[in-house]
């Protein structure tokens, strides 16, 4: 074996007491984010309306929207699942009403799905997004604190 460090080990480092949080696994942080909560640290209250996000986590201070316009990963993901559950809903509607498809009732639906869905997954899409955010930013070698989100717009505190 050699002693050649491996690039590829701080990727996916393993929390242990008494380090910070970015250090928490990728599943762990993308779970936070699919149940509503900051990925860096797990806090639940991150909203402050049905459609208002907090511009960072109230307790480590986590910026949840870095820029102007990091609305956009959150949108993507949102429309994504809407996308394939209407198609879920279009398929299992197909299966179960052919040969006599009721067009009228199947518009309504579809319709029903594509408005309402999307306003219910919408938290979870803004923290979904917030948590690949900082997947992504957490490994940038500028990334080292707290303050570092509070430097600039970014979450990697560049200057």
């Amino acid at each position: 074996m050699s002693d050649t460090p491996n690039p590829y080990e701080d990727l996916e480092p393993v929390r242990t007491p008494g380090t910070s949080h970015e250090h928490t696994g990728a599943p762990t942080v993308l779970l936070r984010g699919l149940v509503r909560r900051c990925p860096r640290c797990g806090h639940r209250d991150l909203f402050t309306g049905p459609f208002t996000i907090r511009s960072s986590c109230p307790t480590c201070g986590l910026r949840l929207e870095r820029e102007e316009g990091g609305f956009l990963g959150a949108m993507t993901v949102n429309f994504g699942l809407t996308t394939l559950v209407w198609i879920v809903v279009l398929v299992v509607w197909l299966v179960m009403d052919l040969p006599d498809v009721h067009v009228a009732a199947l518009t309504i639906t579809s319709l029903a799905v594509v408005g309402i869905f999307p306003l219910l997954f919408w938290r979870t899409s803004k923290t979904i997004w917030a948590s690949v955010d900082f997947l992504v930013y957490r490994s940038d070698p500028s990334y080292a604190s707290q303050e570092a989100a509070h430097r600039a717009p970014g979450n990697g505190g560049r200057s």
